[in-house]
């Protein structure tokens, strides 16, 4: 049942900071004439209920967003979680470092959708054949495929995504869209030529980028180059520097529009990102206590992306206004290379890929009736992936591992997903204006997933024929309906109450990953029976103008969720091992997230003229959740995954004539220290479940300031650059550092510190 106390918590927050900040403003405003005030009505379009953000690419720009990490720096509850390569609780020596994904409200990893031009980008990959139950929710390989200066925009949804949405998922979703020749020309502008040439002392990075337009509305391509090269990201260590690395990235992308007729208009892009990397560091046991290896790693990861779009309007057909049509072709390859000189076991070497191979087709078909907009839309996936695994080390325990203590980290499998939506607003009259909007919709989900190539598998206890009585065909389909009520406070202020239902079906390294993680005690494998993560989720918003000056967004929202995948531990025969302790993927935990929050900015300029050009934002986020497991006697626990509440002030100054701007912003995290349960050593033998003695490193709370500005020097040359962290505080982030143990050496702690002072300094030159 919904949870009223949580819902009352958050919705008092967040209209608490909607209608509080807002209303001194308007108070501030009552002494302006009509005449003073500029009323900009938004498109009927742009009116749509849930959290919804978009990040430009000035924004990109403005905010130091070189990677896939610093374009969320300002978000309230959105953030990307990393690893330092080899080092870190649950991570194996050949596991390497980055960003794993993006955390919205709680939900990371896996469960937040990263597409680009709608084709979903490969899953992280868990790595705990190598690691035992300590790897449980870490990741070995990451989502990091993009190059920052390559898009546009990024749209992003928070909650579980909506039914138009075909690359659904639980937490919400994060989509890169491209750069087209159609967002720099317009009538009377049929080139554009743009450089920009930066540095970033973060990671001491160079980049050049390169964009050329041309063309008209009728035929215009572009083309994009991109090359970045830098060292290891600084921490703020007083004892221990980051281990060393040098990397270097390329991305390329070429594409063109052409208005076929009056009804077809045809765009294809192709882009290409490449990343390598050398680095050496040394891989610390589970606790942070001791080196157990002095490693050196060769990687390299690449994506290859081929779309084809076409918008059709057409004129004789009365039930279509528009149609879209998409198909997309991407590949991907992930290799590591990593010689490791053990402390114990001596040197060996260890190769590990991750390729995929996928197509996609989606199809959108809006028609507006009378006081109706409908859309609707299909969408298929088709995928194959593979993780070829090399390893030189020789078995610790030969007797019952004879073909060493090490397997692939997951079978080969193929994986196809077939959707549909339908989804209609319909706007009401009230007071003679069409202000009220009932939104009903549904999707319908069906996917498909199986193992192949088993027999790349098979060690000498078991074969092909075993492992497919453990590894096989996983299916299931959903309908996921959902329902909003939208209301015009006036035409350019909405508030909204709507709930979804969501779903994340299993993937791959769940159903078929982790076959054996060889020990003396126990084994680690995937199930094929998994059931699919379900949610309902609730949101009361308000979003738009409430006053001249003033734009906002705030949102209260209320979670929850079943059938969470995660290990249990049984004592069991497995195929070809005997009776062993053996720790299975299962559908183990439920739980709920609820919170609230708020992004809003202000032009002080419209109430005070000598001030025009200063602005101010203010964006907080809250949230709070817990999950409990199906063992006897176990309790709701706070979730890891959950961000603590963190706040972002800024003031701006940008000059009316846009000849130059300065920003000040500071941003504000409270500590925590995530808590640890028994349940990855539960031994699931009837008996209720014990507390847990191991205690997490508690992240306190930080508050940093930066300062960024830019400076036009002529019309078509512009500097800009900032100072990150100002003050050079020194801090830990929470959801990168959340499973550090409060009982291990400092010099390990201080190697997962957050760079110190750092600044960018950039130009860019457009005509």
């Amino acid at each position: 049942m919904l949870n009223v106390t949580h819902l009352k918590i958050s919705s008092t927050l967040a209209l608490g900071l909607t209608l509080g900040i807002p209303a001194i403003a308007a108070n501030n405003n009552t002494n302006q004439t009509h005449d003073d005030v500029m009323t900009v009505t938004a498109h009927e379009t742009t009116k749509k209920p849930g959290t919804n953000k978009e990040i430009s690419e000035q924004d990109i720009r403005r905010n130091g967003g070189t990677n896939f990490g610093t374009i969320m720096r300002y978000q309230p509850l959105i953030s990307a979680s990393g690893n330092i390569s080899g080092s870190g609780s649950g991570k194996s020596s050949w596991d390497r470092g980055g960003f794993t994904g993006y955390n919205i409200r709680g939900l990371d990893a896996n469960r937040v959708s990263i597409d680009i031009d709608g084709m979903p980008l490969p899953i992280a990959q868990g790595r705990v054949n190598s690691v035992g139950r300590a790897g449980f929710g870490s990741y070995g390989i990451g989502r990091d495929y993009i190059d920052t200066y390559m898009y546009n925009k990024v749209d992003i949804q928070s909650g579980a995504t909506s039914v138009s949405n075909p690359n659904n998922a639980l937490g919400g979703s994060v989509s890169f869209q491209t750069k087209t020749a159609s967002y720099y020309l317009y009538p009377g502008k049929t080139s554009y030529f743009g450089f920009q040439n930066n540095y970033d002392s973060t990671d001491k990075s160079y980049h050049q980028g390169l964009t050329i337009a041309g063309g008209d509305d009728r035929l215009n391509g572009i083309l994009v180059l991109s090359r970045r090269d830098g060292k290891q990201t600084r921490n703020h260590g007083d004892s221990i520097n980051s281990y060393p690395e040098n990397w270097h990235s390329n991305s390329i992308l070429s594409g063109f529009g052409w208005q076929i007729t009056e009804e077809h208009l045809l765009n294809t892009t192709v882009d290409y990102n490449s990343k390598t990397k050398n680095s050496h560091y040394d891989t610390w046991d589970k606790y942070g206590k001791k080196i157990e290896s002095f490693d050196h790693q060769k990687s390299k990861n690449n994506r290859f992306n081929l779309a084809i779009k076409e918008l059709w309007k057409p004129t004789n057909i009365s039930w279509i206004d528009s149609l879209t049509t998409q198909l997309n072709y991407q590949h991907t390859h992930v290799y590591d290379n990593t010689d490791l000189q053990h402390t114990t076991r001596g040197k060996f070497n260890t190769q590990t890929h991750y390729n995929t191979k996928a197509y996609n087709f989606i199809t959108t078909l809006l028609k507006n009736y009378e006081n109706q907009k409908i859309s609707a839309g299909l969408n298929a996936n088709w995928s194959r992936d593979e993780s070829p695994f090399y390893t030189s080390a020789k078995s610790q325990y030969g007797r019952i591992f004879p073909d060493g203590d090490y397997t692939k980290p997951q079978a080969d499998s193929r994986s196809y997903q077939l959707g549909g939506f339908l989804e209609d607003r319909i706007s009401f009259t009230v007071n003679n204006s069409n202000n009220f909007y009932l939104i009903p919709g549904a999707r319908a989900i069906y996917q498909n997933t199986k193992p192949r190539n088993l027999q790349n598998m098979t060690v000498t206890n078991i074969n092909a024929n075993q492992l497919g009585k453990q590894y096989n065909r996983n299916s299931d389909f959903k309908v996921l309906p959902s329902i909003a009520f939208m209301y015009d406070i006036n035409p350019d202020l909405i508030t909204y109450l709507q709930y979804k239902r969501g779903a994340q079906m299993p993937n791959q390294n769940q159903l078929y990953g982790s076959y054996l993680a060889h020990s003396q005690m126990y084994v680690l494998v995937g199930d094929s029976n998994l059931k699919t993560e379900t949610s309902d989720n609730f949101e009361l918003g308000l979003k738009g103008q409430p006053t001249s000056g003033v734009t906002l967004s705030t949102a209260a929202f209320y979670n929850k969720y079943k059938n969470f995948i995660a290990y249990s531990r049984y004592k069991k025969n497995f195929v070809g091992v005997g009776n062993r302790i053996v720790y299975q993927s299962e559908n183990r935990d439920k739980a709920y997230i609820y919170g609230a929050e708020l992004s809003s900015e202000f032009n002080i300029g419209t109430w005070i003229e000598s001030a025009n050009g200063l602005s101010a934002r203010l964006a907080i986020g809250y949230n709070q959740g817990k999950s409990k497991s199906s063992y006897l006697g176990d309790k709701y626990i706070e979730m890891d995954s959950i961000a603590p509440l963190k706040s972002t002030i800024g003031l701006a100054w940008d000059n009316p004539n846009q000849d130059y701007g300065l920003a000040l912003i500071a941003t504000f995290q409270k500590g925590k220290k995530a808590e640890n349960t028994a349940r990855e050593t539960y031994n699931n033998d009837g008996k209720p479940i014990k507390a847990a003695t191991d205690d997490y490193f508690r992240v306190a709370g930080h508050g940093i300031v930066d300062l960024t500005g830019y400076v036009n020097i002529t019309k078509n040359v512009k500097l800009s650059g900032g100072i990150y962290n100002l003050t050079d505080q020194k801090y830990w982030d929470y959801l990168s550092n959340n499973k550090l143990y409060k009982t291990s050496n400092y010099k390990y702690l201080e190697m997962f510190t957050a760079p110190g002072r750092t600044f960018q300094l950039g130009m860019d030159i457009d005509f």
